[in-house]
């Protein structure tokens, strides 16, 4: 088990927290509306993530977990200027529901920064329809439940229709199907890190 490092840094002048575990390329998860950084902790995927080689960095959202508000800029953006804070040019991005579109929403304006995707359950979808096709060239990978009500299936099919490499998994029944079943959820994301290396 890697040591967990508990970080703070500034952006726009507040004080955002996030947690480390492990060396090698950076893996950044974000998370849903309903939790926080530690999440990824209690289901095991940071560790999951840093025993392979992978530097795994789980971060609070403004305004969630540790981390303090700040006014007026997009979660998308926010990934952007935490990245920059960090001196990290480019990295895997993972994020679940509000975190997926947050990640898929700056890896359309961002492409060059990332090297892999990984999106569970990630909602508002539909809004990026027209440019999905810009992530021809990023593995990505798609983890939903069964029966996942808040983002429908037609949010992965939309992806798998338009992004030629993207892969789908199905996990667990319920929106946050990482607390259904951690040890598949974890098994899928490794597998994907491990094809990339």
């Amino acid at each position: 088990m890697q040591q967990l490092i508990d970080k703070f840094l500034e952006v726009k002048g507040r004080k955002i927290h996030y947690i480390e575990s492990g060396d090698g390329s950076p893996v950044l998860l974000f998370h849903g509306a309903r939790f926080n950084a530690r999440t990824w902790v209690e289901t095991n995927t940071v560790d999951s993530i840093s025993s392979i080689g992978y530097k795994a960095i789980s971060v609070d959202f403004p305004g969630f977990g540790s981390s303090e508000k700040i006014e007026g800029i997009s979660l998308s953006e926010f990934i952007n200027l935490f990245m920059n804070s960090l001196g990290i040019n480019k990295a895997i991005l993972l994020g679940a529901s509000m975190g997926g579109k947050a990640v898929l929403e700056f890896s359309l304006k961002y492409t060059e920064s990332v090297s892999g995707l990984v999106l569970v359950g990630a909602v508002g979808v539909e809004g990026f329809e027209v440019q999905l096709s810009k992530l021809n060239k990023i593995p990505l990978l798609l983890i939903w439940g069964s029966r996942d009500t808040v983002s429908p299936k037609r949010n992965y099919e939309l992806i798998l229709d338009k992004v030629k490499n993207a892969k789908l998994e199905i996990v667990g029944k319920n929106h946050a199907c990482y607390l259904d079943d951690p040890n598949t959820f974890n098994e899928k994301i490794v597998n994907f890190l491990k094809g990339m290396k």
